[in-house]
């Protein structure tokens, strides 16, 4: 279950904005009855249809409210995408990282701008009402030309504003737009092209960027319409300077292109298909990306062989689906038949999912890896060619009842049905003799009832018949009676002839037997095979663990001194010393200067030369960082300025503090005293010694 505090953010998001939409077209509606009469009404409710059509055709998604969450509040470390995962599949890091996170989600709020929508609407229009309604304009009193002669540019002095065309890349397939606002805001590699317009004729007109970059415009004829294009490859903020007058800073943030994010939901990291399934693998993923996928598919190597003769063979498929249109999110699905991939028993597919996006950035899933058991390997004498701890020579006899299992299964079109059965039957009681034998290492002694002596009545204990206890001469010993009615070494957990792991597998190795017995006794001798070949595969294992060796070494030890024992003598022992050399060159004594400067800067109303030196090179840190994230540290950075040039106010102090402290690294809190050495140790040795000394 994902975490529903996005959910309630993105609800909150839609009630705002249906909320200013139907304000705006209240006001409309207003404003056109006093300007066109009843048609000003219907102008209105048109204009909710539409903007509402047009608002529910691209609602916002919760991944896209993520998104915009890690771009707007740095606080989140981009980590609002975890709310959107099931909780059961985040790892260990990422719960704690969630944890950390939903307090501050709780206490988030949408930027002002979506509030100030609503009263800014409202005020607006309504002024613009009333005053229709007290001097009585009606729609035809007004010239056509000034209606909606409303400008948001923002003005240079010395300019009439700006028109700035964004062309985005083509990996993004986002059409191309225009804007009056200096704030960029666009995906990576885009072509932005600012044309300004100018009061006056200017000499120069320079773009200066962050990153040290100068861009001349180009005038037109009249020298009043100035462009320049520049591509978008990182973030930083920019002026604008009209011969010496500079502007405000200006952000230039990039919406990244992140690469192909791939989820393989089957198979499992590691997959062996058992003998007797169909060797089929059935894999399914999903692929995300921001803009859309171009290519998706699976590369995978196969390898056969063992030891030095191993061979390696690339084998490379798709999904069998098209990826023309370049969807954003991709369900891939594909059926691998591993015999039409030439694979046999023994050999191994390593298989990883791949994925480019239109951008060309190619993503690789982890690798997957695809087992086929090698039964014929089951068959093979070398654990037997051992001389160490060589077991009885029936272990072998699981082998043969698998040869003759497969013979009878080949040979059932040749048999009639009667000789089938009863050769099926036959195998199950070899299967039942042999697992009898194995069960003697657990202290099992009777097909049933084991450890009870009264099955059976050819029961031999140490060499007389348990009928003997009811003869006249016996009659009355209860030892007797005790020995016929119990039989202490049939016991599996007395058995001490294994070590319990070794009894454990016999157990396993047994309970595949009863198994492969009962399908041949239901003369089903194929659905036998798999159990087969589990407890032969069992037995192997049983006979590498047989063969372990350890030697056997002498220890020799220091002799003890008796006479300094439990004396807790420690002077001989010198404690360890850590030396540590603390650095007095602080990289950060800049910041933290300028911010005890700007904590008395109120009270004073001139600064002298210390204190603006000191502001000056905190100043230079500050630059540095808004180039790299100007969302964050621009406001502050044009702050700091105008405390240095003389603008002191609180709002100003207040802001560039904020930001110093932020560019200081955290600091180490307290930490527990975590040694084992106390106080009472020490007054427990120095009594121990002195008692030992008198």
């Amino acid at each position: 279950m994902y975490n529903p505090i996005l959910l309630r953010i993105r609800k909150q998001w839609i009630a705002l904005r249906i909320s200013t939409i139907l304000l705006q077209a209240v006001a409309v509606g207003v404003l056109g009855y006093f300007l066109l009469g009843r048609g000003g009404i219907i102008a209105g409710l048109v204009y909710a249809a539409v903007f509402l059509l047009n608002f529910y055709r691209h609602v916002p998604g919760l991944t896209e409210i993520a998104t915009y969450l890690n771009q707007q509040f740095p606080e989140l470390e981009d980590s609002a995408g975890l709310c959107l995962r099931d909780t059961a599949e985040l790892t260990l890091p990422e719960k704690m990282q969630l944890a950390k996170m939903t307090p501050l989600l709780a206490q988030l709020k949408l930027p002002r701008r979506f509030y100030r929508a609503i009263p800014a609407t409202i005020g607006c229009w309504l002024i613009v009402a009333g005053l229709c309604f007290v001097v009585g304009i009606r729609g035809n009193h007004l010239p056509k030309a000034e209606i909606n002669k409303v400008t948001t540019t923002e003005k240079i002095p010395g300019t009439n504003g700006v028109e700035i065309s964004i062309q985005p890349p083509a990996y993004t397939r986002l059409p191309s737009r225009q804007q009056q606002q200096y704030d960029l805001l666009v995906p990576d590699s885009t072509m932005v092209t600012w044309k300004i317009t100018t009061t006056h004729a200017p000499a120069t007109v320079t773009l200066l960027f962050s990153d040290s970059t100068r861009i001349m415009m180009t005038p037109d004829t009249d020298s009043s319409h100035w462009t320049a294009s520049r591509c978008i490859t990182h973030q930083g903020f920019y002026q604008v300077q009209l011969d010496t007058l500079l502007s405000a800073y200006y952000q230039l943030q990039i919406i990244p292109d992140h690469p192909p994010l791939i989820k393989v939901v089957q198979p499992q990291p590691n997959t062996s298909i058992a003998f007797g399934q169909k060797p089929v693998l059935q894999i399914n993923t999903v692929i995300t990306d921001d803009y859309g996928i171009s290519k998706a598919g699976i590369n995978g190597t196969i390898a056969s062989g063992s030891g030095e003769a191993v061979k390696f063979r690339e084998v490379n498929l798709t999904f069998g689906e098209s990826l023309n249109g370049q969807p954003a999110s991709f369900n891939g699905s594909r059926q691998l038949d591993l015999s039409s991939l030439g694979m046999k028993s023994g050999d191994e597919l390593y298989f990883s999912i791949t994925a480019t996006d239109t951008r060309n950035q190619q993503t690789l899933s982890d690798v997957m890896i695809v087992t086929l058991p090698d039964t014929a390997a089951l068959f093979s004498m070398e654990g037997l060619a051992n001389a160490v701890n060589i077991k009885p020579e029936y272990f072998r006899s699981q082998r043969q009842i698998i040869i003759e299992t497969e013979a009878l299964i080949s040979a059932k079109d040749s048999l009639g049905t009667t000789r089938f059965n009863t050769r099926s039957n036959d195998l199950a009681a070899d299967q039942k003799i042999l697992r009898l034998r194995y069960g003697k290492f657990l202290g099992e002694e009777a097909e049933s009832n084991i450890g009870d002596s009264r099955v059976g009545d050819d029961h031999d204990h140490d060499g007389h018949e348990h009928h003997e206890a009811e003869s006249a001469a016996d009659f009355g010993n209860a030892a007797k009676i005790i020995d016929a009615y119990t039989d202490k070494h049939d016991n599996a957990e007395d058995a001490t002839f294994f070590d319990p792991e070794i009894k454990q597998q016999l157990k396993a190795t047994l309970n595949e037997m009863w198994k492969a017995e009962l399908q041949l006794r239901l003369y089903k001798p194929q659905e036998a095979l798999p159990y087969e070949y589990k407890a032969l595969r069992l037995l192997k294992d049983l006979q590498q663990k047989s063969r372990a060796f350890v030697p056997k070494t002498g220890v020799k030890t220091t002799p003890l001194k008796p006479e300094k024992r439990l004396a807790g003598d420690q002077d001989k022992i010198n404690p360890a010393i850590i030396k540590q050399v603390l650095k007095r060159d602080d990289p950060n004594i800049t910041i933290r200067v300028a911010i005890a400067v700007l904590d008395n800067v109120g009270a004073q109303t001139k600064m002298n030369d210390t204190a603006l030196q000191v502001l000056r090179q905190a100043l230079l840190k500050l630059n540095a960082a808004a180039a790299a994230e100007p969302a964050k540290y621009l406001r502050s950075m044009q702050a700091l300025q105008q405390i240095i040039k003389g603008d002191i106010t609180a709002a100003h102090i207040r802001a560039a503090q904020q930001s110093l402290v932020q560019l200081l690294p955290p600091e180490i809190l307290p930490q527990p005293d975590v040694s084992s050495f106390n106080r009472l140790q020490e007054i427990y040795l120095r009594q121990l010694k002195n008692s030992h000394i008198r």
